[in-house]
């Protein structure tokens, strides 16, 4: 009965979202579609006021449809629309999923200690790995139709700091370990500096200096991951398979870059895309092995995540857990763990 009930009130979700559901013509001119190619005509938008002021937009595939959720408090809703489109856009051209596997167990003065290896890779490192895609076409976006992050990471960094507190990506609480902070707080100065305004980057560091008694070191841990980010301006659809291939390639040594730049003490390794037997989450055709290793190269925990537009903004409720059992954990990708 319980399942019944269940999938009756699945429907009936699905129904209504079909319902909100709006074809990007209403939002974009036909000169602007042709831009986006046949991806344009199958994208829906869906006005969703319930995701919270943080959150400006996700993407995700309900019946085989690929929509853009947009928060209408989102301060620029075109901005949001053509970002989820073009997580689509590297879904469906083959950009991988990341499988993660923890090898032996993390050097005792790793921050990885203080947190659990699936919620590092389910929030920061699937963060960083949508840094990397943003790189990919923001700059095309701006080219074309002159819009960008800015003014939605504006929105979300004011409202951090005027509340005095930043997200650690569901690695810990406020209170949770130096090291893990260090960390967290870096990967903000890289968001802000690859997608913030000049101003905005200017007070935000203002901002770690005062909160932060480290925070010159966490300044330029954030810098030395932004060196490790290759912005790019492309038009996707104009490549050959080629240089796709190429570029996704291109992104997954980005990533291993950028990990290295975290020092967690142990060794990566990332592997070729590899093809996936079935879609993940309806969407991923592909996958990625990301190994952290140590001398004793004994797998403990493997997670696999998606990367592609999963939330643009934070979920500021995250927190984290340890669990000390092995265990294979399935998410698709940054900040959404309800798809993603």
């Amino acid at each position: 009965h319980l399942r019944e009930v269940e999938a009756t009130q699945s429907k009936g979700g699905d129904e209504q979202d079909e319902k909100r559901q709006r074809p990007l013509s209403e939002f974009f001119s036909e000169q602007e579609l042709q831009v986006l190619g046949s991806l344009s005509t199958r994208v829906k938008v869906m006005i969703d006021s319930s995701l919270p002021s943080t959150l400006h937009g996700t993407s995700r595939v309900t019946n085989g449809v690929p929509l853009a959720v947009v928060n209408p408090r989102a301060p620029d809703r075109r901005y949001v629309m053509l970002h989820e489109l073009m997580h689509h856009q590297l879904d469906e051209l083959g950009c991988p999923s990341l499988c993660c596997t923890l090898q032996g167990k993390e050097p005792r003065d790793s921050w990885l200690r203080h947190t659990s290896f699936q919620s590092f890779v389910r929030g920061l490192l699937v963060q960083l790995w949508e840094l990397i895609q943003h790189s990919r076409f923001n700059m095309m976006l701006y080219r074309k139709f002159k819009c960008g992050p800015e003014s939605a990471r504006e929105k979300e960094y004011r409202s951090y700091m005027k509340n005095n507190a930043l997200p650690a990506y569901g690695m810990c609480r406020g209170d949770g370990h130096p090291s893990l902070k260090k960390v967290a707080v870096a990967a903000h100065i890289a968001t802000v500096m690859l997608e913030g305004s000049k101003l905005l980057l200017e007070d935000f560091r203002k901002f770690i200096l005062v909160n932060y008694p480290n925070g010159e070191e966490m300044i330029r841990l954030g810098e030395s991951l932004v060196a490790c980010v290759h912005s790019k301006d492309l038009e996707f659809l104009r490549m050959s398979r080629q240089e796709l291939d190429a570029e996704m390639q291109l992104m997954l040594s980005d990533l291993e870059r950028l990990v290295d730049a975290l020092n967690s003490g142990m060794r990566i390794k990332v592997g070729p895309v590899l093809p996936l037997k079935e879609k993940f989450n309806g969407r991923c055709s592909t996958v990625a092995h990301v190994d952290f290793l140590d001398k004793v190269h004994t797998p403990i925990v493997s997670v696999t995540a998606g990367g592609f537009g999963a939330r643009f903004g934070q979920d500021a409720g995250e927190t984290g857990t340890i669990k000390t059992e092995p265990e294979k954990v399935m998410v698709a990708c940054s900040c959404c763990r309800d798809r993603s």
